[in-house]
Order: structure tokens, then C-alpha cells, then sequence
């Protein structure tokens, strides 16, 4: 009488040859017809990014009100609204932005000391109807040939607030601004996140600053690359141009001007 292992190779082999389902063969239970199983799970919705968080500002005929600092009249800040180019495609979205012009703050920081730093104070209004990924890229240009880029100050960020407008609970850095703008749906008051871009040793040499922000559209556009090959990807982006009065010394945010025209989009 041939052993058991022997007998069960020689059925598996018999059940293999002919196609038929080996389970349940030895005890176990057979496959659930296909109407037994359940229905899958929803697939839940990809969130991108943190939901940032928004706070209210009212537009008036005289002004910028914040309800959260008790209707105060936000000074001297400029507003950009989503603007659709002629030579934008079809279907883009563009967040409103808005912004004080380029100040200067002497930062306290212990490991480093103390330093003059350059900073941009802005808001973004999302009103495209859908959350929107938020990754901004500020570089800041010189006439002398210098670039910037928004540098990584938990410090600074902590005394620009105390001192623009210290009732916004959440002013977003260079880091954590990385995130989704929820859609700001209601009738005269905009759902606007706040941030601050800050700069690090400005060439003290530079006459005209112009700051580059991209990451407040999805627009784009391919341009034939020079001497051919690939076409150059460029993005919608945000150019805003400063004009520095005074020499090299003792430089103050009151020598710095919006220049005329003082912001225009563009793809770079």
C-alpha cells in the first residue's frame, strides 16, 4: 500500500493535470462565490498636504479690514486678484494674493546673533471652488546680479508676527506652508492664509529688488529651448518689482518703494 505523501502527490498531480480546484481537497473550505464577498470600501479622498488654516479679511472701498484685530484697517497692503492671461491655457487656477511691500526686521536669534533680515508679508484667497496645493517658491533677485531664495527663520517668523498683526494665530513660514488652501465660498469676507517670505544678506549695493512668486498657479507653458532640443517648461508666476533709494549704509524699509508698475504676472 503506497504511503500517504506518495498518495497525495500522486492526487495533486491527477487534480493539476485535469484543471480541477484543489481546495477543499483535503478538509479545507471551497472559494465563496463571487456574489458572497462584500462590496470594497469607498476609496477615501487623497489629501496632498495639511489643510491650512484660513482667517477672515473683509474688502471694502476704503480699505482691508481684519475681523480677527477688530475690523483694523490692514495698512498699506496690496492686492492682487486672480487674473486669466491671454496666453494662459484654458482651465488653470490662480489664487488671489496679497501683500505689504518689502520691509526690514532686526532678528534676535542666540546661535547666530543679531542681523537685519528682509522680509514679504502676504496672504493668499483661494476662490477657484476647490482645495488647492500650496508650495511657494519666492526668490528675490538684485540689479547686481544676486539670488535669493526664502530662507528657514522659526524666530523671525515668530517676531514678524508680534509685530504686523500678533491676533493671527497662524503665520506659515518658508516650511510649513506647504499645504492645502481650502475654497473661501462666502459673500464679502475672503478666507485668507497668511504668510512671510524672508531673505537673508541682500546685496546692500542693490538699487531694484524684484521678488519672483511661483507656486500661485498651475499655469505653465513650454517655449521652444534655445538651439533646439527640448522645449523649457516655464510657470505662471507673480513679479514684483521694489526700487531701493539711498547708498550701502544704514539701510531702513523707508528707502524701499513699489516700483510703477509695481507687480505684473509672467512665466519664467
Amino acid at each position: 500500500m503506497p504511503n500517504q505523501p506518495s498518495r497525495r502527490v500522486f492526487v495533486s498531480f491527477v487534480v493539476g493535470a485535469l484543471g480541477l480546484p484543489l481546495v477543499g481537497a483535503w478538509g479545507q473550505d471551497p472559494p465563496a462565490a463571487p456574489g458572497d464577498f462584500p462590496p470594497p470600501q469607498p476609496i477615501p479622498a487623497v489629501t496632498l498636504g495639511p489643510m491650512l488654516r484660513t482667517h477672515p479679511v473683509r474688502r471694502t472701498s476704503s480699505g482691508f479690514l481684519n475681523p480677527a484685530n477688530g475690523n483694523r484697517p490692514v495698512f498699506n497692503e496690496k492686492w492682487v486678484d486672480a487674473a486669466v492671461l491671454p496666453r494662459d491655457k484654458q482651465g488653470i487656477w490662480v489664487l488671489d494674493f496679497a501683500f505689504k511691500p518689502l520691509r526690514i526686521m532686526t532678528v534676535e536669534d542666540k546661535a547666530r546673533g543679531r542681523r537685519d533680515v528682509h522680509y514679504m508679508y502676504y496672504q493668499v484667497v483661494n476662490r477657484s471652488g476647490q482645495p488647492r496645493m500650496f508650495v511657494p517658491q519666492f526668490t528675490l533677485v538684485t540689479d547686481t546680479g544676486k539670488r535669493y531664495e526664502d530662507t528657514v527663520l522659526p524666530q523671525a517668523v515668530k517676531q514678524i508676527q508680534n509685530r504686523e498683526d500678533p491676533s493671527i494665530q497662524d503665520l506659515y513660514g518658508a516650511v510649513d506652508i506647504m499645504g492645502m488652501v481650502p475654497p473661501s465660498n462666502k459673500q464679502g469676507v475672503e478666507d485668507a492664509v497668511f504668510g512671510v517670505a524672508i531673505w537673508e544678506g541682500v546685496d546692500p549695493e542693490a538699487d531694484r529688488l524684484t521678488i519672483f512668486v511661483k507656486g500661485l498657479s498651475d499655469g505653465y507653458r513650454p517655449d521652444p529651448a534655445p538651439g533646439g532640443g527640448k522645449p523649457v517648461i516655464r510657470y505662471k508666476a507673480l513679479q514684483v518689482d521694489h526700487i531701493r533709494r539711498g547708498d550701502k549704509h544704514g539701510i531702513t524699509e523707508r528707502e524701499i518703494s513699489l516700483a510703477e508698475p509695481p507687480f505684473d504676472w509672467t512665466y519664467r
